[in-house]
């Protein structure tokens, strides 16, 4: 997972490449244990957490890396998290479509 999602950063500018690394935390699975714990306190008020399934890494590679490129677009747009603040239905699809068009732009470009 870190090779992966190391290799896609590259994609981005510099701008985007340290807002990232600087605000955000990337979890999966570890190879060397089932489970992890991280308290409320360790992610500071504008950290993200980026979970990434083990069967995301199954799929194909295109696939990965779309994923953690539109992941990383829900950050830099800024969208509300649908969990925490209600959001209508068309509200959640917008912010899927602009993750989407984030996503196509930085992999095209990459």
């Amino acid at each position: 997972m870190k090779r992966i999602v190391c290799e896609t950063m590259l994609i981005f500018t510099s701008e985007v490449i340290e807002h990232v690394t600087s605000t955000c935390w990337f979890v999966s699975s570890f190879d060397d244990s089932w489970a992890f714990a991280l308290k409320g306190d360790e992610l500071q008020k504008h950290d993200h957490l980026i979970f990434l399934s083990d069967e995301l890494l199954s799929e194909p590679m295109e696939q990965i890396r779309f994923t953690i490129c539109h992941e990383i677009g829900h950050v830099i747009l800024e969208h509300k998290n649908a969990i925490l603040i209600p959001q209508t239905k068309r509200e959640i699809a917008k912010q899927e479509k602009e993750a989407d068009e984030f996503a196509k732009f930085y992999l095209k470009k990459g």
